[in-house]
Formats: structure tokens, sequence, C-alpha cells
């Protein structure tokens, strides 16, 4: 019974370490590392890190699924007009996932028919049409700007934080300043 014991620790031990080592690699290199450099980084077997995670998909899943959850919990900031609100929520959003290039991978060239990835259009289009509605009274966005088109505004964001090397703060405010001049009012 102590030596199942023992066992189950190291198991789970493993599985943190694999974790770990994978939150890093994702966040460092994107989705293209390969499992063998996990595997070595966690100090574990390649055949360990399989046993925890049978496909590249789920250790992904484990390692930014906690990521999508928190972008799925963000808000639009209140107080201030729509555009203002758009600015500081897509800042904040870009800044977050360009610090984890496997999280700016999965929702570049992720299906939104993935559940994840639909909840995550879902959320983005809820907090697009906050800002529709906030527009209706402070007219700080255009007219025929939907709820839709911020959304995919985002998403298009998160596509050119792919595209720039080594994104700096400023490149990712350049970047939202283009986009929102799309949405605003004239």
């Amino acid at each position: 019974m102590g030596e199942d014991r023992k066992q189950r620790r190291d198991a789970v031990a493993n599985r943190e370490r694999i974790l770990a080592a994978a939150a890093q690699a994702f966040r460092d290199s994107g989705m293209a590392v390969d499992m063998r450099a996990i595997a070595a980084a966690a100090g574990v077997g390649v055949g360990t890190l399989y046993r925890h995670f049978p496909t590249r998909e789920h250790l992904v899943h484990a390692v930014t699924g906690t990521d999508l959850a928190e972008l799925a919990g963000a808000a639009l900031p209140g107080g201030v007009s729509a555009i203002a609100g758009l600015r500081r929520f897509f800042t904040a959003t870009m800044t977050h996932l360009t610090g984890n290039k496997a999280m700016v991978d999965l929702l570049a060239a992720g299906s939104p028919s993935d559940a994840d990835l639909a909840r995550c259009l879902s959320h983005l289009t809820k907090i697009g049409q906050e800002a529709v509605d906030r527009s209706r009274t402070d007219h700080t966005l255009a007219t025929d700007v939907t709820a839709h088109d911020i959304a995919y505004q985002l998403l298009g964001l998160i596509r050119i934080a792919q595209l720039i090397p080594d994104t700096e703060p400023n490149t990712i405010g350049h970047q939202v300043d283009l986009a929102l001049r799309g949405l605003a009012a004239k």
C-alpha cells in the first residue's frame, strides 16, 4: 500500500512538472514545440508524458485552458466611453496574450467549432454588444459597427500579434489604435 501511494505521488509530481515545462515551452515557442523537448525539460521520459497526456491536444488544453477561461472572464471596463473601454480591453487582452505564444497560435489558427474557441468568441461578442449599447449613448462607435465586428477585430489583432516578431507594448498599442479607428465614429 505504501508503494502505491508513493507511485501516485510520483505520478502527480510528474504531471505537475510536465505541465510547468509545457506551459513555459508553449509560452516561449508556441504550438510548434517538440513533445520530446517538453518531456526532457520536465525530467521525464516521453512515454511518461504521453501516459499523462495521450495527444498534443490534451496537453495544450491542460496548459491553455486557464488562459482561455481568463479571457472568457474579461470584461469591458466601466465608467468610460465605448471606444475608450474597447481600447483598454483590447490592449489588456493583447498584452496578456502576447506573453503566451501558444495562446496566440491557438486563437489565431483555431476553428470556431472548437468548444473553447466558440465560448471565447461568444464572450467577445457579448463584450462587443455591451460596447455597441454604450455607444448608443456616447456615440463613439460608427453607427454600422456590430458586436460581431468588435469580436472579429480582436481576433484579427491576435492574428496580427502572431505575425509580428517579439511584439512590444508600443506595437500592441499602435495596432489596437489602427483597429479602433475602423470602429470609431467619424
